[in-house]
């Protein structure tokens, strides 16, 4: 046998290794970068990059990987690592500079969101949360006018919703332990599915046992929340796999998908059936969003796809940041006075709640910031470098040098880990605190990115906003108690997608 033509291909390839390499070097020897701190890879398992991912998913089951990572990263004594995933070797940093540069317009096409679309599109498509390059372009002008400051002005709609939570409250008589986390997941779903389809799909009235109409959907909506919450930390998981994503396939991944592509299917068929003049009639002045965006396409894929996007994002990022607000007002009472007290004196009755008076309640916008801060409902971004290219810091003894960035090699920012710097949050950034913000920035300065930055900000900021902020006041203008019944420090949070208490936000109101 003939071993010449894979002598020379072996050696080819050896020789342009070395010539690649060496171009590497020089190009991050001209840019000044300097070396980060890696990982240690005591076993086997962990130099293939295998053990990290077993601990991540053991830290996800005991719901304490945020912690675990924060460990990691003072133990490292540095802003910036690396580690090896399922063989590739991956950046952790929590530098701001560095995700505001991967995230810059500037540098959009420099860098991709990796495995993610690959991932999230079993369940998600081709939606905005899960493409990239034009087809990500396409879907956010086909949802951006949705999101305009006008359409979120008519916070009236949420109020028979709130109605239902106050009613839900009241019935344990000020005695008995209510799961807070729990219903506000059942708002932020009723009003979701009500603001982007059209009709609510009525959790809250379900659990208050009063009727509600019989449909097909009623199965699917009533299986809907476990569908997502088991869902999410596998396609997680998977996207964390990467072209290896294929060996990880649970047998309820195929289930979830169906049970929530069925649920949002019979809202747009009926959006579809309706003529231009009957949606112009249902869309209430273009404040509800199915039936403006069917008059834009009539593609069930492609309206399926963007509309539980937005679905799933807005009932976990917002219940999320309800859920830690009022788990840390239970746990800080002279807060909780406070703010209620403030609450109490701007918006004396219901006609005082306006977009503008929202606006200008300063105190109420400090304990969301804080606890965006704190608690970031998502607690990481990811992105995946297209080329060769350096980020600003991370490199060296002092992380301050600049680092060099594989083409193709991703660079992970845990905002959990990342938020606890006294450096951008002055002292004791390891502690719940609205008062910081009165020495902060309005915007929160340069490290305050609770929904993202760049061309990918998130649409449903202000949305949430003011979902959030009506909920707590009408909540405050209520109730004149709240008692904390939450386990003990660390709380085991989720950590996929979006972020959760495991265990609830269990307190008594009265």
């Amino acid at each position: 046998m003939n071993y010449i033509p894979y002598l020379i291909l072996l050696i080819s390839y050896i020789i342009y290794k070395f010539v690649s390499n060496y171009q590497l070097n020089k190009f991050a020897l001209k840019n000044g970068c300097k070396p980060i701190k890696k990982l240690p890879t005591p076993t086997f398992l962990s130099w293939l990059g295998l053990e990290f991912l077993y601990n991540a998913k053991k830290s996800i089951k005991e719901g304490l990987s945020n912690e675990k990572l924060y460990d990691t990263f003072q133990k490292l004594d540095t802003t910036t690592f690396e580690t090896k995933i399922m063989f590739k070797k991956i950046i952790m940093t929590t530098e701001p500079e560095n995700l505001r540069i991967m995230m810059a317009a500037a540098n959009f096409y420099d860098w991709n969101i990796g495995y993610r679309p690959k991932a999230f599109g079993y369940l998600l498509g081709n939606s905005i949360f899960s493409s990239e390059g034009i087809v990500w372009k396409h879907s956010r002008i086909l949802l951006r006018p949705f999101f305009a400051k006008n359409h979120i002005k008519h916070i009236t709609n949420m109020e028979p919703f709130i109605e239902r939570v106050i009613k839900l409250i009241k019935q344990t008589q000020g005695e008995q332990i209510i799961d807070l986390q729990d219903l506000f997941q059942l708002f932020t779903i009723d009003y979701s599915t009500f603001l982007l389809l059209g009709e609510s799909c009525d959790t809250l009235k379900d659990r208050l046992g009063e009727s509600t109409p019989e449909t097909i959907n009623k199965e699917y909506k009533q299986r809907f929340a476990w569908a997502f919450d088991t869902l999410a930390p596998i396609l997680i998981l998977k996207a964390m796999m990467g072209k290896f994503m294929f060996l990880y396939n649970p047998k309820e991944m195929n289930e979830c998908i169906d049970i929530q592509h069925k649920f949002v299917d019979y809202y747009i068929q009926k959006a579809l059936k309706m003529s231009n003049k009957e949606l112009d009639e249902k869309s209430q002045d273009g404040t509800l969003f199915l039936y403006e965006l069917a008059k834009q396409t009539k593609d069930p894929i492609v309206l399926r796809d963007n509309i539980l996007s937005i679905i799933l994002a807005g009932r976990n990022t917002t219940s999320a940041l309800i859920t830690f607000l009022f788990l840390e007002l239970s746990r800080n009472q002279e807060i909780f006075e406070k703010l209620k007290h403030i609450i109490r004196k701007e918006f004396p009755n219901l006609n005082s709640i306006t977009f503008e008076s929202i606006q200008n309640c300063e105190y109420l916008r400090w304990c969301l910031n804080e606890t965006l801060r704190f608690h970031p409902s998502v607690p990481n971004e990811s992105k995946t470098s297209t080329k060769n290219q350096i980020l600003p810091k991370g490199g060296g003894k002092d992380n301050q040098s600049p680092i060099l960035i594989k083409k193709g090699q991703q660079v992970l920012y845990p905002l959990w880990t990342a938020n606890r710097n006294d450096k951008y949050f002055g002292p004791q950034s390891n502690i719940w605190n609205p008062e910081r913000w009165s020495e902060l920035p309005k915007n929160g300065g340069i490290a305050f990115m609770p929904f993202s930055t760049g061309p990918r900000l998130c649409l449903g900021q202000q949305l949430a906003l003011v979902e959030a902020s009506y909920l707590t006041i009408r909540l405050l203008q209520t109730f004149n108690n709240l008692e904390c019944h939450v386990g003990k420090e660390p709380l085991r949070k989720s950590n996929s997608a979006t972020m959760r208490l495991l265990d609830g936000c269990n307190v008594i109101m009265s």
